[in-house]
């Protein structure tokens, strides 16, 4: 066999392997249902507290445009801004999908979720950036929690 042959040969092979071991890598991280619509993805595990309502949640995120849930235009990116949000989960003070989003993260995870349009803006426009009923996709990394705000009944 031709030396040309054989590393046409041997390139075709490497990228089938590599196409097949990405797709059982995906296949095995599916996304989960959540409440409301909401669907994540665990990307990593984190090794600290467990987010609940009521605690302060501090993260890092970037936003996208979701379409059926394919990554399009990146709207937000706090890293970007060199600055982390934080929010009691729970609370009117952010959308729904990052409330029932972070819910059960450990501090330092990180989690992919889609928020469908009733959990994110809904029928508000943020003009010039996100369009009323507009499907997100966001990459949440939760780097502290304070449980400290939590009020006991």
């Amino acid at each position: 066999m031709k030396p040309m042959v054989k590393k046409f040969l041997l390139l075709s092979l490497m990228t089938f392997c590599l196409g097949q071991f990405t797709n059982t890598l995906a296949a095995g991280n599916p996304f989960k249902a959540g409440p409301d619509g909401l669907r994540f993805k665990e990307l990593s595990a984190g090794q600290g507290e467990v987010a609940d309502i009521g605690d302060v949640a501090t993260i890092h995120f970037s936003g996208w445009v979701s379409d059926e849930g394919v990554r399009g235009r990146e709207v937000f990116n706090s890293r970007k801004q060199g600055q982390p949000v934080a929010f009691v989960i729970g609370t009117a003070g952010v959308m729904d999908g990052w409330n029932k989003g972070v819910i059960g993260m450990q501090v330092g995870g990180k989690r992919l979720l889609l928020v469908p349009p009733a959990m994110a803006w809904g029928a508000r426009e943020i003009e010039g950036v996100v369009a009323e009923n507009t499907a997100m996709m966001f990459r949440i990394e939760l780097i502290g929690l304070d449980s400290s705000q939590v009020q006991s009944n």
